[in-house]
């Protein structure tokens, strides 16, 4: 186990440079120009003598580029990387890597930091509570233009996890888009998995844990989450769940010690996802005769969760 070794360390990155900063800010962005300088403004009076802030094009191919060049050339301390291989998963890798921070505190182009933000991460981790931690994550706050429809139950728009500074334990793992990762750790664990369709964060988490590292929770680390309207249409929701089931069977075949059982188990889902589907349409059915909209989304949400799920376990 590598244990952290304090924000005086100073080493090599995978690109040879050196490692003299505490944090190092990433935030991968693709194709998002505007909603980039927003983020990137908001980061920037929160940056110390011992933070940096990386920004991962990944791909872009409109105007990402020139946004990113005019502000690594009018701040000192940001610095730009151009990942090409398309994908969070790789973006997240390429940060790891070049980062000259012990650190990487990953930041996700849709999202203002908060005031305080990253004080209260260089604070935590000056002085980490365990010699094991390995991931560190906070809250996010919804930052809406308009609000939620009635159908839709507010949680869907924010994470918080509540409580005060805590070990995560069980499955509870930040979100990717506000946690920090120790970076030779990371990179040791192999980094982000590049062939799952989401849940990443969660995986390599998983993985950190199963090496006896800790991953903890930092609730006084809040950013606000910019989330487009049109993520708030019904379709954009469905679509969303179903990639999140699909996300869930590839991580559970990932995770498995066995191909051979999970791929008994798997067929012992798909023969009861459809009863599992039609008790949680009869439910949906149910609350919309009660009135009761937002139980009957979170119903309809878990069908189409079951269908992914479904067809991730096909694969």
């Amino acid at each position: 186990m590598i244990e952290p070794s304090g924000a005086n360390a100073q080493a090599l990155n995978a690109s040879g440079c050196e490692v003299s900063s505490l944090i190092t800010v990433a935030i991968c962005t693709r194709n998002r120009p505007a909603s980039l300088e927003a983020a990137v403004r908001s980061v920037i009076p929160q940056l110390t003598f011992e933070t940096e802030l990386l920004i991962i094009d990944n791909r872009s191919t409109d105007d990402t580029g020139a946004v990113c060049k005019r502000l690594a050339q009018a701040h000192t301390n940001v610095r730009i990387w151009r990942e090409e291989r398309s994908g969070i998963a790789f973006a997240r890798n390429a940060a790891l890597e070049q980062a000259r921070g012990e650190y990487v505190l990953f930041f996700d182009d849709d999202e203002l930091a908060e005031p305080g933000w990253l004080a209260n991460y260089i604070e935590f981790l000056r002085a980490p509570p365990s010699s094991k931690v390995a991931c560190v994550g906070g809250p996010y706050l919804p930052d809406l233009e308009h609000p939620p429809p009635s159908w839709m139950n507010s949680r869907h728009a924010s994470f918080d996890l509540g409580g005060s500074r805590r070990a995560l334990t069980g499955k509870t793992t930040p979100a990717g888009g506000n946690c920090a990762y120790h970076r030779k750790i990371a990179l040791q664990a192999g980094g982000f998995a590049t062939d799952l369709p989401r849940c990443e964060d969660s995986e390599l988490n998983a993985r950190l844990r199963d090496a006896g590292y800790e991953v903890w929770w930092l609730p006084e680390a809040r950013i606000r989450h910019r989330i487009d309207p049109e993520r708030f249409r019904l379709g954009a929701q469905l679509r969303l769940a179903f990639s999140e089931g699909r996300a869930a069977a590839a991580l559970r075949a990932r995770r498995s010690k066995s191909p051979a059982m999970f791929r008994l188990v798997a067929l012992g889902r798909l023969m009861i996802v459809p009863l599992h589907i039609a008790i949680q349409i009869a439910f949906a059915l149910l609350a919309l005769i009660a009135g009761r909209r937002q139980r009957a989304f979170d119903s309809v949400l878990r069908v189409c969760r079951n269908l992914g799920m479904a067809r991730g376990w096909l694969m």
